[in-house]
């Protein structure tokens, strides 16, 4: 990666060496479908759950292009873990920005120290890309709320040990979409079963269901009614992270390729002499380097916006890197399964799990086709 500090190599050189000496303990069916506990740990022990956490609540309070490199460079590993780290770091930042003083002394250290795993519940059966359609009913009661109704697809289900779950809430002064962090071992709360997916193994995702769950007052994140707010906060950053790990996973892919091509003769020749095949590794590799500049921009906006730096669309960049990217993943990894020939249709190879993993990078955070919506009206607003 381009223009990066010293601090910020030494920490992807960490990673790296982390990725390639235990990923590929938890590359097995005896993992899939859960996330595994000592892997989380040993990213927590480089500081990776501390990602979006102050220092003083120790963590590594990193920058979103800091950020942004660390899930790029474990996707070319695995994205499953990328997927969850993620995710937990999504929590951990909203609730540095929103929590109370008591929220983030009782639940940030935990979270930077790896020994909380946090998810975040938003998508319902019926609640997807229009987030405003949430069912699930949120009452107030004396100390606290009810939780009733359902989540799915909800990232590290049965495995987290924090929720940020969103629901709609009702009170004397109104109604609205409101967060609340619940506890996993909140009485009420329940968990199905783990979805059979087409990738990210051990990245898993299964449903909540809420049965008259009483949480505390303390457990509300930001103002009541407020929650959307909560929400929309830290999808920039998420889409961004997104970005970079599509970029993780076709830079896997064009390896792979780039690897067999210098290795595997046919017709007399190697592959690689072939200028048919030279025209696809130059359009797969082209179409990365566009892809990690695009994603690197957005993570620049970020941070300057946060710095007050000007009139800055994150809106705009996040949505378009996170669309490009992992359209490109998608693209490349195909080729990559081409290239590889029947070779790649084998598991043993690797190309096809990128190739099903690409997949899911263009639904998550976003389907590209809501993505492509948010750029046009924003372009067509006066960009």
């Amino acid at each position: 990666m381009d223009n990066l500090t010293s601090e910020q190599l030494i920490i992807l050189e960490t990673v790296e060496r982390l990725c390639a000496s235990e990923f590929g303990k938890y590359q097995t069916e005896q993992y899939y479908n859960t996330v595994p506990r000592p892997l989380f740990e040993s990213l927590a022990a480089v500081g990776l759950a501390g990602l979006s956490i102050p220092e003083e609540y120790g963590g590594l309070e990193g920058s979103a292009t800091t950020i942004a490199a660390v899930f790029e460079t474990i996707s070319r590993f695995d994205v499953s873990p990328a997927i969850f780290v993620s995710v937990h770091a999504m929590v951990s930042g909203l609730i540095s920005r929103f929590g109370t003083p008591d929220q983030k002394t009782r639940l940030l250290p935990a979270l930077a120290a790896g020994t909380t795993l946090a998810a975040f519940a938003l998508t319902e059966p019926q609640a997807g890309s229009d987030a405003q359609a949430l069912r699930m009913e949120a009452t107030s009661v004396d100390g606290g709320f009810i939780l009733k109704g359902s989540k799915c697809y909800i990232t590290s289900a049965g495995f987290a040990d924090l929720y940020l779950v969103f629901a709609r809430s009702k009170d004397a002064t109104g109604s609205g979409i409101s967060a609340f962090l619940v506890p996993s071992d909140t009485a009420g709360l329940s968990i199905g079963k783990p979805e059979r997916k087409m990738g990210a193994e051990l990245s898993p995702i299964a449903s909540l269901f809420f049965e008259d769950a009483f949480i505390p007052a303390n457990c509300l994140l930001g103002s009541i009614h407020q929650g959307f707010k909560v929400a929309l906060s830290g999808l920039a950053g998420g889409r961004v992270n997104i970005a970079a790990c599509a970029n993780g996973v076709a830079r896997n892919a064009l390896d792979i390729a780039i690897k067999h091509l210098r290795e595997r003769s046919q017709f007399g020749k190697l592959l690689r002499d072939f200028q048919g095949l030279q025209f696809m590794i130059a359009d797969m590799y082209q179409k990365l380097e566009a892809a990690r500049l695009l994603t690197m921009k957005a993570a620049n906006d970020i941070d300057a916006a946060k710095n007050g730096e000007g009139s800055i669309n994150v809106k705009l960049s996040s949505s378009t890197a996170k669309c490009f990217a992992t359209d490109t993943a998608m693209s490349i990894t195909t080729d990559a399964v081409q290239l590889l020939g029947g070779a790649g249709y084998i598991k043993e190879y690797v190309a096809e799990r990128l190739m099903r993993d690409a997949k899911m990078l263009q639904i998550v955070e976003g389907a590209n086709q809501v993505q492509r919506v948010i750029i046009s009206q924003e372009v067509l607003a006066g960009w």
